[in-house]
């Protein structure tokens, strides 16, 4: 059985290599570093990671992907005006990074082209999610009388998503943050479109 200092000693290892992920792809991910910034021992990291790298780096994707949708999705998405709150939120917190600093929506699609599978398939399945998320406020806003009734709320969610994802990679590369907010501006504006 863990203990609670078990748990806070594998969280900060675990989170130690989530910021290595972001910062570099796996390659970026050494047990070393990690080590390191944690000030933990081989034989604690390899207690809680027996799998070694491999396990690691799967256990740090998986947490990875709960960090960004938890940073990334309000609890409540129901109303226009809480759209247009988040949107200026993504918008806000990409501008508060340097082009150097790591952005965790732009390293998710970098790591998308893995080349372990096992990590390809965690990524598709976070994405899933995220879209799923979104999906359900969008049908939370047709119950709701604010969304028309043949709004195609999956394709909705899927473009938010893309938006959201393919503006935070291009802002990075560029250092601007142009794109992210007319991909996300122009979003909206379709959404509105299906507005009752």
């Amino acid at each position: 059985m863990t203990t609670a200092k078990g748990r806070a000693t594998k969280a900060r290892i675990l989170e130690a290599a989530v910021d290595l992920l972001v910062q570099g792809g796996a390659e970026n991910l050494s047990l070393d570093e990690v080590l390191r910034a944690t000030k933990t021992s081989k034989g604690q990291l390899f207690h809680y990671f027996p799998g070694g790298k491999e396990e690691l780096c799967h256990a740090a994707t998986e947490r990875q992907l709960e960090r960004l949708i938890a940073a990334t999705m309000p609890s409540q998405l129901d109303t226009w005006e809480a759209w247009q709150e988040w949107i200026r939120h993504l918008v806000h917190l990409h501008e508060l990074q340097s082009q150097d600093d790591a952005c965790e929506v732009a390293g998710l699609a970098g790591r998308a082209l893995d080349n372990d599978p096992g990590t390809r398939a965690a990524i598709g399945r976070a994405y899933e999610q995220w879209s799923e998320l979104l999906r359900s406020q969008l049908e939370k806003m047709q119950a709701n009388g604010l969304l028309r009734a043949d709004a195609p709320v999956d394709k909705l969610a899927s473009m938010v998503l893309t938006a959201l994802q393919g503006g935070a990679v291009i802002d990075k590369a560029t250092n601007s943050s142009r794109h992210l907010t007319s991909a996300l501006d122009l979003t909206y504006t379709l959404l509105r479109q299906y507005a009752a």
